[in-house]
């Protein structure tokens, strides 16, 4: 090692910025040093002493304890989450610019990359190409597809028994008997829908061995013997995922239930969430993101309401999660993470043992808001949930006693056994400022 500290510390700076750009290889970085060395001493006239020894060091140390900066995103993470939010909107926007909706006209609107809108889309579920390709399957495949995305993830893998899987697509889940010869048809039928989904070119590689099929969804088995490998040991572990239903493709219902008000629904599910005090499976906490928006994209919270639901700390997810926040790096999600900690603990702990209904919805209110938060962005679903806060006031009824009645309020008036209150009466319980609005003089108008 040379004793000249000026010489160490311009090869060690001129090392780094070698490695960030090339990587680390030994032999083309010592070959660097040598050259470094070589310009170094011509510029400044001096022959100096023999360099092996600081090369050598120099080398050694930075392949053993040299590492590249990490890659740090030009985006915010909340900037990214807006940018995938919006991508759908522009997807859609570009068939007015452009005259026809492609990723490439989007990818024109928004300045990203294709692949990157691409990406965005399929999250979303738009897949234009896919869904092309779909739409010329038959009806029956078309089904067993829609399974299989609803119980697949974009990068999942299973095996599925046919037995199942053919109670799922042609009974709907019915447990119902099947005769044996049924079956049988069934599974030979079903061997025949997946092996066309799998040659279809909609993302999925299915192979059928007995009454199994191997799934896997955006890869590929790289040959027949590591797919019965494969699934022969997913079979030994016992790797069934559940088949889930696909949700069912929207219909209009012709008018507007005043139980199907999406606030309402929201508020229900906050109640049920403060009484109960279940807050898994972690889909549940939806109606909390849509009241207090904690982040944009919610994506990194979830692995740690998993890790807080499971944890042997004990039972309460909220308590967990709060314990767990504090171990997260990301000051964004940290922040978010603490925050939903406390709403889920404030919305069971502010609930009384016996709450009646007025007092679960007061609790709701107070935590989050719902009441100010509704009157500004929709008056109509203001005026319903101030109707059900009379209402449950006037009754006074203890919510488990009346817990089963309540979620089945939609189900009652779609069949005639409930009615809604009329405009007439919900105008009375408008926000403040539309009723004046509203009853003011014309003058008073904002337009």
């Amino acid at each position: 090692m040379s004793d000249n500290q000026e010489e160490f510390d311009a090869l060690r700076k001129a090392v780094y910025p070698f490695v960030n750009e090339h990587g680390k290889d030994a032999e083309p970085l010592r070959s660097f040093c040598e050259d470094f060395m070589r310009e170094w001493r011509a510029k400044r006239g001096s022959r100096g002493s023999d360099d092996r020894g600081l090369i050598n060091d120099v080398v050694r140390w930075t392949m053993n304890r040299y590492n590249r900066p990490r890659y740090q995103p030009k985006r915010g993470r909340e900037e990214r989450a807006s940018t995938f939010l919006l991508t759908p909107g522009a997807y859609h926007m570009s068939e007015e610019d452009f005259g026809r909706a492609s990723v490439r006209n989007a990818a024109r609107i928004t300045g990203q990359s294709k692949s990157t809108v691409g990406r965005h889309l399929v999250r979303h579920g738009i897949a234009p190409r896919r869904d092309a390709k779909i739409k010329k399957l038959t009806k029956t495949t078309q089904q067993l597809v829609r399974i299989l995305d609803a119980t697949f993830d974009r990068q999942a893998a299973g095996i599925l028994q046919l037995e199942r899987l053919g109670t799922t697509l042609w009974d709907g889940g019915d447990t119902r008997h099947v005769p044996s010869t049924t079956q049988a048809s069934r599974r030979k039928k079903l061997a025949t829908l997946l092996a066309e989904i799998s040659g279809a070119g909609v993302g999925y590689n299915i192979v059928t061995i007995a009454d199994v099929c191997g799934v896997f969804r955006g890869r590929r088995f790289r040959s027949p013997e590591e797919a019965s490998a494969w699934i022969a040991e997913a079979q030994r572990l016992g790797r069934y995922p559940a088949i889930r239903q696909p949700e069912p493709i929207a219909v209009p219902v012709g008018r507007d239930y005043f139980w199907a008000d999406p606030f309402v629904m929201d508020v229900m599910a906050l109640i049920e969430m403060g009484v109960t005090g279940h807050f898994y499976p972690v889909e549940k906490l939806e109606p909390i993101y849509r009241f207090e928006r904690l982040l944009i994209d919610m994506t990194p919270v979830l692995p740690w309401l998993e890790r807080a639901h499971h944890s042997f700390a004990g039972d309460d997810i909220a308590e967990n999660l709060s314990a767990l926040a504090g171990k997260i790096t990301d000051p964004l999600v940290r922040k978010a993470t603490a925050r939903l900690a406390t709403i889920m603990r404030d919305l069971k702990n502010f609930m009384g043992p016996l709450p009646t209904c007025f007092d679960a919805f007061q609790n709701v209110d107070m935590v989050l808001g719902v009441m100010d938060k509704t009157a500004e962005a929709s008056p109509e679903s203001f005026a319903r949930l101030a109707y059900i806060r009379e209402w449950f006031a006037t009754t006074g009824e203890d919510y488990l006693e009346a817990r089963d009645r309540l979620s089945r309020m939609l189900v009652l008036e779609k069949s005639g056994e409930w009615q809604a209150p009329d405009s007439e009466t919900l105008s009375h319980y408008l926000p403040e400022v539309v009723q004046e609005v509203e009853v003011g003089d014309e003058n008073d108008l904002p337009y």
